[in-house]
Parts: C-alpha cells; sequence; structure tokens
C-alpha cells in the first residue's frame, strides 16, 4: 500500500513553520505589560494540569524558572472526530542560567520506535495513536533527554487569529490557484482561510519546498507584524480569546509569566536552531525520513550539554 503523503524534502527551510508554532505564544508575552489581565486569562483558559509529575528520564522534578528545560512544541491538524496528527513538533530547550534558548523542528517522517507499538513508524503518527502523552514519550525515546512541558497549537486556529487580525499582507510571487483562491501576483491582502492556503500549495510551485517556505516565511513576518504593532492592540481581547481556544499547554500562567520575564532578558541574543540531519528513504514502499545513529548521537549530546545532564548516558539505538 503506497504512502498517502508524498516525500517531503527536509531542506534546512522547513524549519520556519516554527516560527509560526511559537509566534503567538511570545507575541502574547511580549504584549504582556499592556494586556497582563487578558494575557493571564488567555492562559489560564489554555492551561491542561499535567499528567505527570517529573519525566522518567529526570532523576527530580526541575523548576521551569530556574532549571534547564525542555518544552516540546506541537502544531497539530485537528478535524472533528478526528485527533489529527502532528504537523508539526519542535523541542525547545530553555537554560535560564545561561540565558539560551535551542530549538528544533522534527521532520514529521522521521522513522523512529514508538513505544508500546511493534516495529519503527513516522513519528508524527504518534500523536494519532496516542495523543500529546505517545507523542512525547516518542521524542524522549527518540533523542534521550526528558520532555518536561508542552505547547499544543491547533493549526487551524491560526486561520482565525489572522482574521482578527484583519488579514495578512504578503506579496504572491506568481499567479496560482489553489483550493477554490486565486492567488494574483503582487501585494494582497488575504484572511486567515486564504492564508493558510498561500502557505499549504507545493506542487504548482518551480521552487517546490523552498518557494513553500518562502510564502510561509511572508505570513509568519505578516502575523509578527501585525500581532505586535500598535493598531492591533485593540484587538487583543479577540486574539487572546483565540489563543485561549487553541493553545494548549500543561505549563501554569505563573510560570508563563515568569518565562516571559526570562524572554525578555535574551534581548537580541541569538536564539540558535538545531538542524537534524538525515536522508529520505522509501521502506515498504512508504517514504521515511532516516536519521543514522551517529547523528542521533551528535544530537542527543547537543540538547543534552544545553539541559545540563550527564552526557555519558547518550545513546544512538534507534
Amino acid at each position: 500500500m503506497s504512502d498517502p503523503n508524498p516525500p517531503v524534502k527536509p531542506v534546512k527551510r522547513r524549519r520556519l513553520w516554527l516560527y509560526l508554532l511559537v509566534s503567538v505564544f511570545f507575541i502574547a508575552l511580549t504584549v504582556f505589560g499592556y494586556y497582563g489581565y487578558q494575557v493571564y486569562q488567555a492562559m489560564n483558559q489554555a492551561y491542561e494540569p499535567p499528567t505527570r509529575e517529573k519525566s522518567e528520564k529526570r532523576d527530580s522534578k526541575v523548576k521551569i524558572t530556574e532549571d534547564p528545560v525542555s518544552i516540546l512544541l506541537l502544531g497539530v491538524d485537528e478535524r472533528k472526530n478526528d485527533k489529527g496528527r502532528s504537523d508539526t513538533m519542535i523541542v525547545m530547550t530553555i537554560n535560564p542560567r545561561q540565558q539560551t534558548v535551542k530549538m528544533m523542528n522534527i521532520p514529521r517522517d522521521t522513522y523512529t520506535v514508538i513505544p508500546g507499538r511493534a516495529g519503527y513508524d513516522k513519528i508524527n503518527h504518534a500523536y494519532a495513536f496516542g495523543g500529546t502523552e505517545l507523542a512525547i514519550t516518542s521524542v524522549e525515546e527518540f533523542l534521550d533527554i526528558p520532555i518536561d512541558h508542552y505547547a499544543k497549537v491547533n493549526m487551524k486556529g491560526f486561520s482565525r487569529i489572522i482574521d482578527e487580525l484583519g488579514g495578512v499582507e504578503v506579496d504572491v510571487p506568481f499567479d496560482f490557484e489553489f483550493q477554490d483562491y486565486h492567488f494574483q501576483q503582487g501585494p494582497m491582502l488575504l484572511d486567515g482561510d486564504a492564508a493558510f492556503r498561500f502557505t499549504q500549495m507545493r506542487k504548482d510551485d518551480p521552487r517546490g519546498d523552498l518557494g513553500r517556505n518562502e510564502r510561509q516565511q511572508q505570513v509568519i513576518k505578516g502575523i509578527l507584524k501585525k500581532g505586535t504593532s500598535a493598531s492591533s492592540w485593540s484587538k487583543w481581547d479577540d486574539v487572546l480569546g483565540q489563543i485561549g481556544e487553541n493553545v494548549t499547554t500543561d505549563i501554569s500562567p505563573v510560570d508563563l509569566l515568569q518565562l516571559q520575564g526570562i524572554y525578555k532578558q535574551l534581548g537580541n541574543k541569538k536564539i540558535e536552531t538545531l538542524t537534524i540531519e538525515g536522508e529520505n528513504k522509501r521502506i515498504d514502499r512508504i517514504f521515511y525520513y532516516v536519521v543514522s545513529d551517529e547523528e542521533k548521537a551528535r544530537i542527543q549530546l547537543e540538547l543534552r550539554e544545553h539541559l545540563e545532564l550527564p552526557a555519558e548516558k547518550t545513546h544512538a539505538g534507534r
């Protein structure tokens, strides 16, 4: 049986989706001084108490504002009566002592073991099989690090957020049609659904994934520009309502507020983006993204060092 998902070339620019995934999260933190109560309410609505005290890969519980911690960011395409799959999986490690952040996208087709299931599968299937909990344990198994917290975003929610902001401005690189939308070359103001479709098209783009990623980047920049402009502050009540409805996290509102202080202290310091290298392979007529043991060990070591974990525990078994 052939794989319904076409092979995706894992170019580095694909990690641009991580900025879309975290943009609203960080915008909310940035404007806290102006809309503190509303931000708190939105984060409280998004809060889902943790089901475990700590990761099994931790000897003791860590404090998010004092100790190096890891957060799994999940971008999920949820539909009615369908749990969906995690289209985007990003591991973010924060070291408050160093005031540094590392972020790494895990390609959704990554070939790995999913705990409790036989054989190997694509890592993004873990969410479909067992929700957030299985997605977390699968990432922990793959990277050999603890996942201390998570934040899950319904990707469809970004369309509604764009609508609340009054649309997003883009520069269409060429004329094309996609899913009943016509995009005309030149500047266009797109509503939420049109912007979502604008970022999806790939097959008719002569530059393939590279072109799609650049269109995604345009939408990301448009969201950030609109979301942080003074003219949008009056709309933040509605925007924050959408955040509360479309974001779920086990980070408490109080801890989020303290994280905001850490984020502000970063200033212009570089937030490092890591890339895990691999290759597309067809296994049993299904396309996977296969990461070598050596590459996995390299990434594991870098993340463990940033989390101040013993490096000697790192292993690269698939």
